[in-house]
């Protein structure tokens, strides 16, 4: 028996705050979209999909190494969008703005320690972004597209990302539940 985890930044209640309330203005436009709880909001830095139960110890020694010369770095939540446009939107987002540029190498060591371990790397270049909504269908969306053009150049709360947490996800009909199983501190060099 397996888990579904993932690895990812959590945010902290100011920024999850800001997030539920730009979820709230959207889905007044309405739109036929899966909101997330603003809660369970975070940002993705690795999906693993199925994991074996005993492999879980190995990720998180092996992990360990690429967190531990981490130093604690500045993000910001900025911008909304949609995936992959608004031909066929499918991920509503709000970005993340890494002005120090320390995502993407994170990102390449995690990806790096994990390769070895059958873990295939993303094909796709590292796109920062914290989601908000799945679209369902594209029922009733012009209102909520001229929603998020009219919020897209919004800029939110800047936050300290000093950890990341291997989450598992339990998928439930209410929605997925994450739940913690290991934290890593960005001690710094």
């Amino acid at each position: 028996m397996g888990k579904r985890i993932f690895i990812a930044i959590e945010l902290p209640s100011l920024v999850k705050d800001f997030l539920g309330d730009i979820s709230a203005e959207l889905k007044k436009a309405g739109g036929d979209v899966k909101w997330v709880r603003p809660y369970a909001i975070h940002l993705t830095l690795k999906f693993l999909g199925d994991v074996r139960c005993d492999m879980v110890p190995l990720l998180q020694a092996a992990l360990g190494s690429a967190f531990s010369i981490q130093d604690p770095f500045d993000l910001q939540v900025g911008e909304l969008g949609v995936f992959p446009g608004f031909r066929r939107p499918r991920v509503i987002w709000a970005g993340v703005r890494d002005n120090g540029g320390m995502l993407p190498p994170l990102v390449e060591r995690i990806e790096n320690i994990l390769e070895p371990h059958g873990f295939s790397r993303e094909k796709r270049p590292f796109n920062p972004h914290l989601t908000l909504g799945r679209v369902r269908s594209g029922d009733r969306m012009t209102d909520l597209e001229k929603a998020i053009h009219k919020n897209e150049t919004i800029m939110g709360p800047t936050f300290l990302a000093d950890h990341a947490t291997i989450f598992e996800s339990r998928l439930r009909p209410e929605g997925a539940q994450y739940h913690s199983l290991f934290r890593f501190e960005f001690p710094g060099t």
